[in-house]
């Protein structure tokens, strides 16, 4: 796992480097050819040796490669090459000479995550690419119609000389949503490579001259009985994780108190046959409903693994924030931020460069709440809106008023935006400034990206779960992952986003997966074959900080001074009495706004850090 940085027309030296050291603390190289330059810094994890360095050539000097990420089937990918001559034995060395056998769209074939930076000297064209699920980031800038600079991580961009300039468009999807969906960033003239995509710059003109998606979305297949969907994903499952134990340094691994890590720590002590060592973060509250500490402990004992508990204090809360912030870049609305902090600090003061995690299970087989009732609101005959207004008014929870604006809407991509909607239209036009507001933009968006993915021939369950694996997961939960646990030089890997897997998993209908009454159905009966019901049907807490009642407290009066306080740019969007009638409801809990809170706080320190 490592960094990339490319820039036309600019000199990238070490100040600009140590803007990403963190994602690659081993080595440093830079290349030059005509007006770009292309820098990698590395984290050695496969091929230790010189020999897996990048920039990497070919042997015909015709391309020269910078890669971020691991490709797990690689060995595969070597096996159907005609070139021999390697110098090593690294998974760089087998993609660079993939794609110069078979070309760029090629890419289609690896397995893995990353993000790639191929310079092609005969066509005079420098290709992006970013892997099919976003799990390796990759930003560029633009000036115009011209690309300027690209890299893993956006500060390296400001360093390189663009300008931090806001850009308020996207305000409300960010409040609607909880973070920004690729292309777009809060910066203006900096955009994310959206995932599954090459993009194609003419080195000339620096132009873009072709965005191209390379992965398909599978067709449902309603002819696979239960007990070969069965099999089939115990065979995939295994084979995803033997193929990410790859590398030639040792493994960690991150366990919740749920089934979804359980089961991975479970198949990979099967296939090491040795002892791995497993991390978990927890809270010091009285309140064990968020705390999974005793439930990872019970479950690492019933596997056989070590476990070792890291602790989170509240009174570190305030001061880390800010920081965490920093690292992202991008102001995201998850408190998970804060385990997944202490704990990449904690596995790389042991000596570790990568961790597995499993995340990547909830949305293919439907583990959120927000699953079960999309077909059956769908079907739903349409209640007066009257009658809906008035409900809604006595509500108290803010699921509950989510699923009832769904309902009140006909249009799949209207109903999929108040399903989602953490701040509401009539929530936006009280809390901003701004008299114009676009609260169109979050369900244009949805709209395009159903109508990209054919999502109108799925069922409703089954749509949103492809949109949220390719939204939700890139933009959030595997973002602040990748950017946190690299600041510690961490690679995190997700096996159970597995290409072929995914693959499986989203051709299955979805009765195999949720429903009114169940979640993950298959996925847990696989389990079942490997684990006890007591693991497996435990009451679900979730990866998150307990800011409900941190909020409740002193926290959440420091953060109020702070908020309604600015007189910056969050201060210039926000208007401060409603900011302070929802900490005011939420103290006295009349209606728990822990996530509005925490997805405003995450906007104010943002602001702070970058302007």
């Amino acid at each position: 796992m490592c960094g990339i940085v490319g820039s036309f027309n600019n000199k990238i030296n070490n100040e600009i480097l140590s803007e990403i050291n963190h994602r690659g603390p081993d080595q440093e190289n830079k290349y030059s050819y005509k007006n770009l330059e292309l820098a990698h810094v590395r984290l050695s994890i496969v091929d230790l040796s010189n020999a897996g360095s990048q920039p990497m050539h070919s042997e015909n000097e015709r391309y020269t490669l910078i890669f971020n990420g691991e490709i797990y089937n690689h060995q595969d990918l070597k096996q159907k090459l005609s070139f021999k001559n390697f110098k090593g034995h690294s998974d760089t060395e087998t993609i660079l000479y993939y794609i110069q056998e078979f070309g760029i769209e090629s890419i289609k074939d690896f397995n893995g995550i990353f993000a790639i930076a191929l310079l092609d000297k005969k066509q005079n064209k420098l290709f992006l690419a970013r892997d099919p699920f976003g799990v390796k980031p990759l930003y560029y800038s633009k000036e115009g119609e011209k690309l300027i600079n690209f890299a893993s991580e956006i500060k390296p961009l400001f360093k390189l000389g663009v300008k931090k300039e806001f850009n308020a468009i996207y305000l409300p999807t960010y409040l609607k949503l909880r973070y920004l969906p690729a292309p777009h960033t809060f910066f203006k003239n900096i955009y994310k490579v959206k995932t599954a995509t090459i993009i194609t710059v003419d080195l000339t003109s620096q132009s873009i001259i072709e965005e191209k998606s390379f992965h398909n979305i599978p067709s449902i297949n309603n002819k696979l009985k239960k007990e070969e969907a069965l099999e089939q994903y115990e065979f995939l499952l295994k084979k995803a994780v033997k193929s990410q134990l790859m590398g030639d340094v040792p493994i960690s691994m991150l366990l919740s108190g749920g089934v979804d890590s359980a089961l991975l720590a479970k198949f990979i002590v099967d296939e090491t046959n040795t002892n791995l060592k497993t991390y978990t973060g927890g809270y010091q509250i009285n309140d064990n409903t968020i705390n999974e500490l005793e439930d990872a402990e019970q479950s690492a004992k019933i596997i056989g693994v070590e476990n070792e508990k890291v602790l989170i204090e509240e009174s570190s809360f305030l001061e880390v924030f800010p920081k965490l912030v920093k690292s992202i870049e991008e102001p995201l609305g998850s408190t998970s931020i804060f385990p997944i902090h202490y704990l990449a600090k904690k596995i790389n003061e042991d000596g570790f460069k990568v961790t597995l995690t499993g995340q990547g299970v909830d949305e293919p087989w439907g583990g959120y709440l927000r699953y079960k009732p999309q077909n059956s609101i769908e079907n739903l005959s349409k209640l007066p809106l009257p009658l809906l207004n008035t409900i809604q008014s006595k509500i108290k929870k803010d699921g509950v008023r989510r699923a009832i604006n769904a309902i009140a809407k006909t249009n799949r991509a209207e109903r999929f935006n108040e399903s989602y909607s953490l701040f509401d239209d009539k929530m936006l036009k009280s809390l901003l400034r701004q008299n114009n507001i676009d609260t169109n933009q979050t369900v244009d968006l949805l709209s395009k990206k159903i109508e990209t993915y054919r999502l109108n021939d799925r069922n409703a369950v089954e749509a949103m779960m492809v949109l949220d694996a390719r939204m939700n997961l890139s933009d959030d939960l595997l973002l602040y992952t990748d950017k946190i646990s690299m600041q510690s030089s961490l690679e995190t890997r997700v096996p159970f986003l597995d290409i072929e897997l995914m693959a499986f998993a989203e051709s299955l209908p979805s009765h195999l997966k949720t429903g009114l009454f169940k979640s993950k159905w298959l996925h847990k009966k696989l389990a079942e074959k490997h684990l006890p019901n007591e693991i497996i049907y435990r009451k679900k807490r979730g990866f998150y900080a307990p800011t409900k009642s941190w909020f409740e407290g002193s926290t959440g009066e420091v953060l109020e001074e702070k908020l309604i306080s600015d007189t910056g740019l969050f201060g210039k969007l926000f208007r401060k009495e409603e900011i302070e009638k929802y900490f005011k409801l939420h103290r006295t809990k009349k209606v728990n706004y822990e996530k509005q809170l925490y997805l405003l706080s995450s906007f104010y320190f943002w602001t702070k850090e970058f302007f």
